[in-house]
């Protein structure tokens, strides 16, 4: 028999993970989301995204920090990714495209050099400014924060 928690405290089970048709977890995209003022880094904290499930998930949490949090102008940190699929090219051309509907941006930094060579390759890195750093990336949206350009 389980006992209850104490008054004012909170329950000690884990949440569950989702559910896949076949039954099992279905496996999501580790990442970690803040603010650094008006700007949203967001990590991706896995070194591969390669799975179909795992991309779609990614995608609706980006989604979901812009449309339910208002996360307009947004880093993504990808220093731990060293492979991704195409798909996630498509996630990230999407998402900049939300951003630009909002009136805001995406940034990204921190990339791998292999992966960063996909970015050439693709050309996304003349759409989405990549930077060395997250400190780099943040400060990039101040010089668009005085006079007409203020987002």
């Amino acid at each position: 028999m389980a006992s209850s928690p104490p008054s004012g405290s909170a329950p000690q089970s884990l949440p569950r993970p989702p559910l896949t048709q076949s039954g099992g977890p279905r496996p999501t995209p580790q990442i970690q989301a803040h603010t650094q003022g008006d700007v949203g880094v967001v990590t991706i904290l896995e070194s591969r995204i390669l799975d179909e499930t795992n991309i779609a998930e990614l995608g609706r949490e980006l989604t979901d920090l812009v449309k339910k949090q208002y996360m307009i102008k947004m880093v993504i940190d990808l220093g731990e990714v060293k492979y991704l699929s195409s798909a996630v090219l498509r996630q990230f051309i999407a998402l900049y495209k939300l951003l630009k509907e909002e009136k805001g941006n995406l940034r990204l930094c921190r990339i791998d050099p292999n992966v960063r060579e996909v970015f050439k390759i693709t050309q996304l890195d003349k759409m989405i400014e990549i930077f060395d750093d997250v400190p780099k990336a943040v400060n990039s949206f101040k010089r668009y924060d005085w006079g007409l350009f203020k987002r």
